[in-house]
């Protein structure tokens, strides 16, 4: 399956918590595009924005990513597949998947379902921080 091929059919795919959270679907992304196999996590039935900050900040699987620092000018210098961790202000609340090829982050979430964005555009919808982070294996 091309690239192409396996982007084209998720976007504007509806979004649903129970079936489908922003970190499942960064990990469908990372083992179909990049043969990732990330763990998945377990989400409380009356999961809360602190339980979702908590969890970015201490899963173990964090270890295995390291942050990349912005080029110059803010230019995105992230490997293809790196993960993006999205926050409204200091602290994460959002992931997706760095599509270096389309210059965009593919993510999804409960307005627009699964969308493929420029991260000027992200920010623009109040995203203000992103942290890029690439696998370290």
């Amino acid at each position: 399956m091309t690239r192409s091929e396996f982007l084209a059919p998720l976007i504007g795919e509806p979004w649903a918590w129970q079936s489908r959270n922003c970190w499942d679907f960064a990990c469908h992304v990372q083992r179909g595009l990049f043969g990732r196999e990330l763990p998945g996590i377990a989400v409380p039935s009356d999961f809360s924005r602190r339980w979702v900050l908590a969890e970015f900040g201490q899963h173990p699987e964090r270890a295995n990513w390291q942050a990349v620092p912005d080029g110059p000018g803010g230019l995105v210098t992230a490997a293809d597949g790196a993960l993006v961790l999205m926050a409204h202000a200091r602290f994460p609340a959002h992931i997706g998947v760095w599509l270096r090829p389309e210059a965009r982050v593919i993510h999804c979430d409960d307005k627009s379902g699964v969308a493929c964005e420029a991260p000027l555009a992200l920010r623009q919808m109040g995203w203000k921080q992103l942290t890029f982070l690439e696998s370290r294996t």
